[in-house]
């Protein structure tokens, strides 16, 4: 009777079973491809310096990264620039890094 009992427990067993190990034959392929880290990123900007100091008219001749918004953050770090009064307005390229 007790054999019986336990015949009926084990078979009754709700834990689930496995018969075949789940091999991972085929490789898992990215949906999205990270952005890479940029150590080292350079606008390269040409200005004004007006006799008054201020500087104005900055435009971006090179960057490292074209296209990701440094060129467009580097000309809005230079509206408040100022630089020491002269006797004529002057062109002048200035180069900014950024860095992580």
């Amino acid at each position: 009777m007790v054999t019986l009992m336990l015949f009926a427990v084990l078979a009754l067993d709700a834990s689930p079973s496995f018969t075949k190990p789940v091999k991972a034959d085929a490789p898992v392929k990215a949906t999205a491809q990270a952005e890479p880290v940029l150590n080292s990123v350079a606008v390269t900007l040409e200005c004004t310096a007006r006799r008054s100091g201020q500087v104005d008219d900055c435009h971006v001749l090179a960057e490292t990264h074209p296209g990701r918004g440094f060129g467009e953050a580097a000309v809005a770090l230079m509206r408040d620039a100022r630089v020491a009064p002269g006797p004529t307005d002057i062109q002048f390229a200035r180069t900014i890094q950024f860095t992580p």
